[in-house]
């Protein structure tokens, strides 16, 4: 497990830094993590470069150079996968942090218990999107299918497309209804079409005419859904899902 800070506020770096490392030893302890600080940006695109992705990420958006969306957008393009928590002082970055497929939003000044309500949210959620599967029948044969591994399925007929983050589809004899019963009980996933279920952990963004994945496949969204599926979507953005 490995875990990135960014923020040119080195006494702000060291006080996000005290709070990680004071939850890793009073509720993971036994776990291995690797916890980096960087002030620049481009000091931790060098690191990824050299030594690899993260799976977490904390970063500062208003930074010199090139800022934390600018950064996150760089780190997207290789990595898809790993968790970006944002810390900033201005609200108007928002709406550009859905398109870079940010976990959350901490506006600064923030309760040490915020960051830590969201370093617990991250490490939950490893565990849960970890085990939630669907067994279906694919080609004659039981398949385990996790969920994590879904970017959407899609109905025709009386057949369920599984598109999957490995860029392989699976198939199964089922209604639309019926799987979208099945995934309703996770948090991450939304009917936004009569013949769409979208996992909001792949959306890099939503507009009217959809969602666009991280496989940049845009999938529509009903006129009629729209309103409910970008609350939705917000809500389970921002963690109140």
């Amino acid at each position: 497990m490995k875990i990135a800070l960014c923020d040119d506020d080195c006494i702000e770096l060291q006080h996000v830094r005290k709070v990680v490392e004071s939850y890793i030893e009073s509720s993971i302890p036994h776990t291995d993590i690797t916890l980096k600080a960087f002030n620049l940006a481009e000091e931790l695109l060098r690191d990824i470069a050299q030594n690899g992705s993260y799976d977490l990420l904390i970063l500062d958006i208003i930074l010199p150079g090139m800022n934390g969306i600018e950064l996150a957008a760089e780190i997207r393009k290789q990595d898809t996968g790993c968790k970006i928590i944002f810390l900033t002082s201005s609200e108007d970055f928002a709406i550009s942090s859905y398109k870079v497929d940010a976990f959350y939003y901490i506006l600064k000044p923030f309760p040490d218990q915020e960051l830590e309500l969201q370093l617990h949210r991250f490490f939950s959620s490893l565990q849960d999107n970890k085990n939630a599967h669907i067994i279906i029948r694919d080609s004659g044969q039981l398949r385990r299918v996790f969920f994590h591994s879904i970017l959407y399925i899609e109905s025709a007929k009386h057949t369920i497309f599984l598109h999957l983050s490995n860029g392989e589809t699976c198939s199964c004899y089922g209604t639309m209804n019926e799987f979208a019963a099945i995934l309703s009980k996770d948090g991450r996933f939304v009917k936004c079409h009569k013949s769409f279920v979208v996992n909001m952990e792949t959306v890099v963004s939503i507009s009217a005419k959809g969602f666009v994945l991280t496989n940049k496949v845009l999938i529509p969204i009903s006129r009629q859904a729209y309103a409910d599926v970008k609350q939705n979507f917000i809500d389970y953005f921002f963690g109140k899902g």
